[in-house]
Parts: C-alpha cells; structure tokens; sequence
C-alpha cells in the first residue's frame, strides 16, 4: 500500500505542475493552495523541491494577475519569439520549430493509450506531457488497488518508456530557459521546482530504461 501511495502523490505532483503552466489565474492558484499543496507532496517525495515550493505560494500572494499574465505570455505563449518554448521538438530536435518527429513519437503513446488530446497545442507541450504521466501513474495504482499487477506494471512500463523518451531529453534545458529568461519569481521557482521533481522521477524510472524504437 505504501508504494501505491507514492504512486499516487507522484501522479498528483505531475498533475499540480502541469496546472500551473496553464494561462494563469491568481484567484484560482491562490484558492487551491498551489504552492503549499505542491509542498506537501514534495516533503515525501522531493525534499530539495520544498523550498521553491514553499516560495511559489508565497510570490503568487505578491504578484498582479497582469504580471503573471504578461510573465506566462512572454515565456510560453507569445505573440513575439517565445523565451522558454513549452514543445518538446524545439529542444529535441533543435530546430526551434514544432510538430517535427518528437512530436509525433508523444502523439503515439496517446493514440496506444486510447486517448484525444483537446487543447489546442502541439501533442509535445509541457501540460500535456506532464498529464499524461498523471494519467500513467492513476491507473497504475488504480490496477494494483484491484489486483490486477500484470495491468499494473504495463501502466509503470509506460511511465518508464514516456519519461525517458519523451520528457527527460528535453525538460531540463527548458527549466534552464525559464529560469534564465525571466525576472518571475513565480515562475523561476517553478521551474526549480519541476526540474527537481522530475530528478526525483529519474531515480524512480532508472531502474528498468527499455530499449525505445522511434
């Protein structure tokens, strides 16, 4: 049961994150407690992430809806040349360009796992990325929750196969982009705070690296 439970907050952490690189609403993050909820996940799972997490609760208290709007728009969003581009091709492939091979590579574990995709973004953005894994470690605790171990270690399989393939290579450097691009406190603990949460993840999914065809 304990580890279906770090499977569980693990899932909630990547869902949390992914919240949080949506168009922002100051009202919203500060009525869920985004911050601190992330926090709290982060004591069991990311004690290096507790401070950046703590941190973010606390700047969204400080910063104007205009600031983190105007903030978001520039990093990830446009209408100019984005600062941190939130698509895992820009970085993979370097071509700053979207909806190239990588893109397609995470478009396929979607169509496998029988789901659409309805935002209107490149099948490699960070949100969805992010709640794909979310979805990957629900249904893994939800089958060991009912007995089913072979379903299961498929859904952790996946995890492994989506992490190493599709967000590892690239998550990082755009972490570095933010961190590098911005005067946001907001978003430069965020950043911190996935980039030391999917560190986490590498320790959990190194264990079994599957050889990947393209």
């Amino acid at each position: 049961m304990k580890e279906i439970n770090k499977t569980i907050q693990r899932g909630d952490c990547f869902k949390l994150l992914a919240a949080c690189f949506y168009e922002p609403d100051r009202a919203l993050f500060l009525e869920e407690q985004v911050g601190k909820n992330i926090c709290l996940l982060f004591e069991n799972l990311v004690p290096e992430g507790v401070r950046p997490a703590i941190q973010m609760q606390g700047i969204i208290e400080k910063l104007t809806q205009e600031q983190m709007s105007i903030d978001h728009a520039a990093l990830f969003v446009g209408p100019f040349e984005l600062i941190a581009p939130p698509y895992g091709s820009v970085y993979i492939e370097k071509k700053r360009t979207v909806m190239g091979e990588t893109s397609v590579i995470a478009k396929r574990y979607y169509q496998e796992a029988e789901l659409s995709v309805d935002i209107k973004e490149p099948p490699d953005h960070i949100v969805i990325e992010l709640e794909f894994m979310y979805y990957l470690c629900s249904k893994e605790a939800s089958a060991a929750q009912n007995g089913q171990q072979a379903e299961s270690n498929h859904f952790r399989e996946q995890q492994v196969r989506f992490f190493h393939q599709a967000i590892k290579p690239w998550v990082g450097d755009f972490c570095a982009a933010i961190q590098a691009g911005t005067e946001n406190a907001f978003y430069k603990s965020l950043a911190e705070c996935l980039d030391s949460f999917l560190s986490s993840c590498e320790n959990i999914y190194s264990t079994a690296q599957p050889t990947i065809a393209a």
